[in-house]
């Protein structure tokens, strides 16, 4: 592809813009009368913003592109960022088209991209500065990355768009986001930050089989959080004219499943895209805006934020519930939160105290002795019951974490021995060591250095 306009166009456009940044009044092109201009010789300079400067360049270097084109016709229009991700729906749309280098705006500069890497999978994403033509939406994009010193993010971006009427681009965002929620379905999309390119993985239908609920619980989720994208539910919203939306806030001890819960609602919600929002080292008020966006736009869709306190920590509470109350969605479809927390007494009182931020909340304690039952058995079928039965009185008050560890350290021992299966002493032995672990953290002691955890200490016996 050819430099949009050209290097003598890249010029041409730079003389024709100001290495100012103000404005600059004649007083003889004042209106009013004489006694009002400035007097002579005092010219009026104000500075401009930044932004507004680098918008006008940019939409310069835009027009530059379509007059070289021929589509000196077409309008500019800001506000095109909601197809962000637009690459990844070409081939959907039909476009053959690939980003175009563009001059840059400052004389003597460079243009430069901006790259990501995702923390899930280490793999890094280019996003390309430039003009990208979409010939048969009839709409060309104009994407531009810059530092900035006052923003904790450091890297902005600017996106502008030109199409012959602001139909044409209206079209173009309704086709990406049906692409988007095609795409979204089924699969979990994993992000970090506004810049981040997701991660998807798989969501399975079969995992919801694979958690172990109270029948209590279960029943919860299907009326509350299952039946909440219910075409009845749907309805009843709608008829009622109040925002589709609703939180959902699982809290209570590390390790008893509020993970496995949300696998369960994914699971048994494959046509509902989820986003789900995990930690990370620099994220801004700016991220949580634009993956809110997001969120709407897939609707019907389920946002998950995984451990709610490590949001809260960078983004003020106010600010929280600001956005969350902004988003409304009465005819794309339903809006679920799910957020996680293990301090629940650490928590604004603000968070669940009007409906639509978190009026649904479900504490996930420590399973009774059925669900450890239920567990174990699934975990050990080759275990004659009596034993799984002494084994479910043995953990009392441990988490499904302690149960899952005490398989995993039953195993550690079989295969220092070379066996294929456990025992029954395997296992109680483990449970033992489990236990003699969880209650010195109960009682504030750090964990001693030589307890037998793994297969090291067992070949040292």
């Amino acid at each position: 592809m050819s430099r949009a306009g050209g290097d003598d166009d890249g010029e041409s456009i730079a003389a024709m813009i100001s290495d100012s940044n103000d404005i600059l009044i004649d007083p003889s092109e004042q209106d009013g009368d004489a006694d009002d201009a400035p007097r002579a010789g005092a010219a009026v300079a104000a500075p401009l913003p930044e932004e507004l400067v680098l918008t006008e360049r940019a939409a310069a270097t835009l027009r530059a592109y379509l007059v070289a084109n021929g589509l000196a016709h077409y309008r500019i229009f800001f506000g095109c960022d909601t197809v962000y991700d637009i690459e990844k729906h070409l081939d959907a749309l039909g476009e053959v088209a690939a980003w175009e280098a563009v001059a840059p705006m400052v004389h003597g500069g460079e243009i430069i991209h901006a790259v990501t890497q995702s923390e899930e999978t280490g793999a890094g994403k280019l996003w390309e500065t430039g003009i990208l033509r979409l010939a048969r939406a009839e709409v060309v994009l104009g994407r531009w990355y810059w530092a900035n010193r006052d923003s904790y993010a450091y890297t902005k971006s600017l996106w502008l768009c030109a199409a012959p009427s602001a139909e044409h681009y209206a079209r173009l965002r309704t086709r990406v986001l049906a692409e988007r929620h095609k795409q979204g379905g089924a699969v979990w999309q994993i992000v970090r930050s506004a810049d981040d390119d997701d991660t998807r993985t798989p969501r399975d239908a079969s995992a919801a089989d694979d958690v172990v609920l109270p029948p209590a619980l279960r029943q919860r989720l299907e009326t509350d959080v299952i039946g909440f994208f219910g075409n009845e539910v749907a309805a009843l919203y709608r008829a009622l004219k109040v925002p589709y939306r609703r939180g959902v806030l699982l809290y209570g001890p590390p390790g008893n499943g509020k993970t496995s819960l949300i696998r369960y609602v994914g699971a048994r919600l494959l046509h509902v895209p989820v986003m789900l929002l995990r930690a990370a080292a620099q994220f801004t008020t700016d991220d949580l805006e634009e993956i809110l966006r997001r969120w709407r736009e897939q609707a019907p869709a389920i946002l998950v934020i995984e451990d709610l306190d490590w949001l809260l920590e960078r983004v003020n509470v106010s600010t929280l519930l600001n956005l969350l109350d902004g988003v409304d969605s009465t005819a794309g479809g339903g809006l679920l939160l799910i957020a996680t927390t293990n301090n629940p007494e650490k928590l604004d009182p603000a968070i669940n105290n009007r409906p639509g931020r978190f009026d649904v909340v479900i504490e996930i304690d420590r399973p009774d002795r059925p669900m450890r039952l239920e567990l174990l058995r699934r975990k050990l079928p080759e275990i004659e019951m009596a034993t799984i039965e002494r084994l479910a009185d043995a953990t009392n008050g441990l988490s499904f974490a302690h149960v899952l560890e005490i398989l995993r350290l039953s195993g550690f021992a079989a295969l220092a021995e070379r066996r294929t299966q456990r025992t029954e002493a395997d296992l109680l032995a483990a449970c033992a060591t489990v236990r003699a672990a969880d209650d010195e953290a109960r009682r504030g002691f750090p964990p001693k250095l030589d307890l037998p955890f793994g297969i090291h200490h067992r070949r040292k016996a």
